[in-house]
């Protein structure tokens, strides 16, 4: 049974499957096509990529794929935690600019589902963390597009000063002058 919890962002969903309990142990979902459908998750998944960061403070993103090629992820931890951030980048939202964050870990099996239009952003809390995201279409690197972590008119409230991060989220440009078309 799946579990949905809204979110301030409408079309943003925290999902959580029941666990099973028996004299074996517990089993529990972690994806069923028919569940997502039934709470209005019709996405056709074509690829999971698990991330490993080795260190705590370790900071994927703000990522996205423009127009043609958006993508809407579904994301879960399956070793350590970390906070996952949703940012709403679609210029003609009313929730423009606004963003949610929610923890994953492998004690609390939640999972978040970001449509497309959202950008999105990891930041691991524990050392070897290991996320999975589910993405609903591949990875292009002609329409793929980051903005910086650190955008003052997103204000996101990161638990860290100085994030590990990847080069390309280094020189990554603020939103205001970025050529994101979402």
């Amino acid at each position: 049974m799946l579990k949905v919890k809204l979110t301030e962002l409408p079309e943003v969903l925290i999902l959580e499957y029941e666990k099973q309990f028996e004299i074996r142990g517990s089993s529990y979902s972690n994806f069923s096509r028919r569940e997502l459908n039934n709470v209005g998750i019709e996405t056709d998944f074509v690829e999971e990529n698990v991330y490993c960061p080795k260190n705590a403070g370790t900071l994927y993103g703000i990522h996205f794929q423009n127009n043609p090629m958006a993508q809407a992820k579904l994301l879960y931890c399956i070793k350590g935690s970390g906070l996952d951030f949703a940012i709403d980048l679609r210029r003609d939202s009313k929730t423009y600019k606004r963003w949610i964050c929610v923890e994953l870990s492998s004690d609390n099996r939640k999972q978040i589902f970001i449509p497309k239009g959202f950008g999105h952003a990891f930041l691991s809390l524990e050392d070897d963390t290991n996320v999975v995201m589910r993405i609903d279409n591949y990875f292009h690197q002609k329409y793929r597009r980051g903005i910086a972590w650190n955008d003052p008119d997103l204000n996101i409230a990161y638990p860290i000063d100085k994030p590990i991060l990847a080069q390309h989220d280094i020189e990554a440009p603020f939103l205001k002058d970025s050529d994101c078309n979402l």
